[in-house]
């Protein structure tokens, strides 16, 4: 027997001759099972097919949980080569139980394959995690997530070069997992032990001598059950007893005991101390994980990013390409929505994948989760609810489908998982601050619209069609110069010469990169400019001014302003990052959505690819509609998305307002004008509308004369 102070590290048996065998012994000292030997030769097949031989750039995520480590010595049996050349990346949360680092270590000299450590950033042990970042019992456990297991990895993954993943996910832990792809080629992610059971693990560590966490060698007696959400207590009720071996070794009395406990608990896996329980031995072992918790995945595998990715890793898309299939599912329906514009729009971020990693409406769970803490159930950071809101649900039901039509177009297929009535004023005051129905958004929410939501997966038959060409995802990504990092620009109004200025400036500050012009275009609100006027007047500037700035990019995305706050300009630069762009930009002409629809234009812009986020002053605001007032600060939306920029893996910078100081000087930022006395030549919006109405010469500063020509053209009905 192998030992460190207190503690048993590997216990070796030795059978003496003649001696009998329990049943477990048996399998302990038996051959594979054919049915195992079966999925050892397909997982070496998924090895040939995905994983280069060298091994180069590819990362294995580890726990050193059972799984894992069995996934290690199948490497080192059958592909050794790739395991030196691969990185083994492991993250110490300084929450981990002491048995986990022994057993690492034993991984690590028995396959002679270091891991590449990484610990929360700054710290090295528990007392200064405490000090730098809190008590892990008083954290939000989306922040611990983050801090404490997804930014080392990322940085690990950085420091990698990584271009495949590997994980020891498998189909049999959780119903997250339960239609896992051994291949993931949108996440370049390898699932090689997808197909695993628990029983075949520990019958491949058994058989193979695999090195094992020593905590599954104990049993916790018990007289009675014990909630889960208290079995991480100290001084419970219970006998802790050591098997001396692991539990799945004993026989079920061995377990018991004698006289047979009540109940009995094992360790079936490990995680943090604060967040993993023993649990009865039936049970699955992601049973035992995030208790008091509502999630199954500590972040790892759903949280991490890096800089141009989707969220969520993967881009979605939900267009189903078999005709046959999307027959097949309109025949199915049992009723027909007409779309109104709002929810259009938000199909075609649905379909298209400007929603990743949305596969469709939310339902009750999702929908309360992202408006209690604007995240997913699986903490994914999410700033609004995306949900398809009706006025009637009679004769509907779960498990129905309906056929989603824009315009006579049928655009999807939802299958209905979730029925239910929100707590709008709730709603209201979580995602927009306020529950008034002076704000524009509240009052459409409460006054407006449908009742009741349904949620559920949408099916996509055809990308919704609108007045005005729009690009998806994936279609603008394909536009995008490889390597480049790309800067989007948000806006909702014609791009005048201020703007334009703009652009350049966040152009060249951001060196050798692509600029994207990503206004949208969905519904409008009183005062504004017609949506398909907008469009001409990009694409007459686009004209304009691709010779002499080819680095810049336009497409144009149907998306409906919520007025949300900050949480809009997040969503925004989720979507911009799915569709390639790597900055964004938001001028102060936009003045719907205040901060928390900035958190939706973040998400937003990183689904069309977004690696930066430039927000400017005011973004997203709105005033009531009876006193004027401002319902959010000048610079909440800066805040909000400076807050978040590191986990969505994109930085928050921004300009100040762009001003005309004479023919000579040109634009200048504002507060350079005031530093140097210089005097600011002004036009208002009012005084600019009354001249295009009179016909009156608008000057060449303010704005460029083809988006003039255009809206004069247009007359009064390019006013909403």
């Amino acid at each position: 027997m192998l030992s460190v102070p207190g503690r048993t590290v590997l216990r070796i048996t030795v059978r003496a001759p003649g001696a009998s065998l329990s049943p477990q012994q048996q399998r302990y000292f038996a051959a594979l099972s054919p049915a195992l030997q079966g999925k050892v030769d397909g997982f070496k097949g998924e090895i040939e097919k995905y994983l280069p031989a060298d091994g180069k750039k590819v990362v294995f995520a580890t726990a050193w949980l059972a799984t894992d480590n069995v996934f290690v010595a199948l490497m080192h049996k059958h592909f050794p080569t790739a395991l030196s050349g691969m990185n083994l990346v492991a993250i110490d949360t300084l929450h981990l139980f002491p048995s986990t680092l022994v057993c690492a270590k034993q991984v690590e000299e028995k396959y002679g394959k270091k891991g590449l450590w990484k610990m929360p950033a700054d710290v090295t042990s528990l007392d200064e995690f405490i000090a730098a970042y809190g008590d892990c019992e008083e954290m939000d456990s989306a922040d611990f997530d983050f801090v404490s297991k997804v930014e080392p990895f990322q940085r690990a993954l950085a420091e990698c070069n990584k271009d495949i993943l590997i994980t020891g996910r498998r189909m049999d832990q959780a119903a997250q997992r339960i239609s896992l792809d051994v291949w993931e080629e949108g996440k370049r992610t390898l699932n090689p032990m997808a197909s695993f059971s628990w029983q075949d693990i520990v019958e491949y560590a058994d058989a193979e001598g695999v090195p094992v966490n020593s905590g599954h060698n104990f049993a916790y007696r018990c007289d009675a059950p014990i909630e889960a959400t208290k079995r991480h207590l100290p001084d419970l009720p219970w006998k802790k007893v050591a098997l001396g071996k692991p539990f799945w070794q004993a026989t079920e009395a061995e377990i018991k005991g004698t006289p047979p406990a009540t109940i009995t608990y094992v360790f079936k896996s490990f995680g943090d101390t604060h967040t993993t329980v023993p649990v009865e031995p039936h049970e699955s072992e992601r049973t035992g994980r995030f208790v008091r918790q509502a999630k199954t995945e500590c972040g790892i595998h759903t949280r991490t990013t890096s800089a141009g990715a989707p969220h969520g890793g993967a881009l979605q898309d939900l267009i189903v390409k078999d005709a046959a299939q999307a027959k097949a599912l309109k025949s199915a329906c049992v009723r027909t929505i007409d779309l109104n514009e709002r929810q259009a729009c938000d199909v075609f971020c649905l379909v298209n994948g400007a929603f990743s990693p949305l596969q469709g409406f939310m339902d009750e769970t999702a929908y309360n989760s992202v408006v209690k803490d604007m995240r997913l159930p699986e903490k994914q950071l999410f700033g609004l609810p995306v949900t398809l809101d009706v006025k009637s649900i009679a004769g509907l039901k779960g498990g129905d489908k309906i056929l989603l039509k824009w315009e006579g177009q049928e655009v999807a297929v939802l299958d209905v998982s979730s029925i239910y009535k929100p707590n709008k004023v709730v709603e209201a005051k979580e995602c927009f601050g306020t529950s008034s129905l002076e704000h524009p958004t509240v009052y459409s929410l409460i006054a407006e619209q449908g009742q009741y939501y349904v949620g559920g997966k949408v099916h996509g038959l055809e990308s919704p069609k609108f007045k005005y060409p729009v690009m998806t995802p994936a279609q603008v990504r394909a536009t995008l110069p490889q390597g480049k990092e790309v800067v989007a620009f948000q806006n909702r109004n014609p791009i005048h010469r201020a703007h334009f200025e703009l652009l350049k400036c966040a152009q060249r500050d951001v060196a050798d990169s692509i600029l994207l012009v990503h206004p949208t275009c969905g519904p409008t609100q009183p005062g504004d400019i017609d949506g398909v006027v907008r469009i001409e007047t990009y694409e007459a500037l686009r004209k304009e001014t691709e010779k002499e700035y080819p680095m810049f990019r336009w497409a144009y995305l149907p998306y409906s302003m919520k007025m949300a706050g900050p949480r809009e300009a997040i969503q925004h630069m989720i979507i911009r990052k799915n569709f390639g762009a790597t900055h964004f930009i938001i001028g102060r002409d936009m003045k719907m959505a205040g901060p928390r629809e900035a958190i939706q234009h973040m998400i937003i812009r990183k689904n069309f690819g977004a690696t930066h986020f430039i927000i400017g002053r005011d973004m997203a605001g709105t005033k009531s509609t009876i006193t004027g007032d401002d319902f959010y600060g000048a610079y909440d939306a800066q805040e909000t998305g400076k807050k978040f920029e590191a986990e969505l893996g994109m930085k928050v910078t921004h300009y100040e307002n762009m001003v005309y100081v004479d023919e000579e000087t040109g634009y200048v930022e504002e507060s350079v004008a005031k530093k140097t006395g210089k005097k600011v030549a002004k036009l208002s919006g009012t005084e600019f509308r009354r001249k295009l109405r009179a016909g009156e010469e608008i000057p060449e500063w303010f704005a460029f004369k083809s988006v003039v020509d255009i809206l004069r053209k247009a007359g009064d009905s390019a006013f909403c």
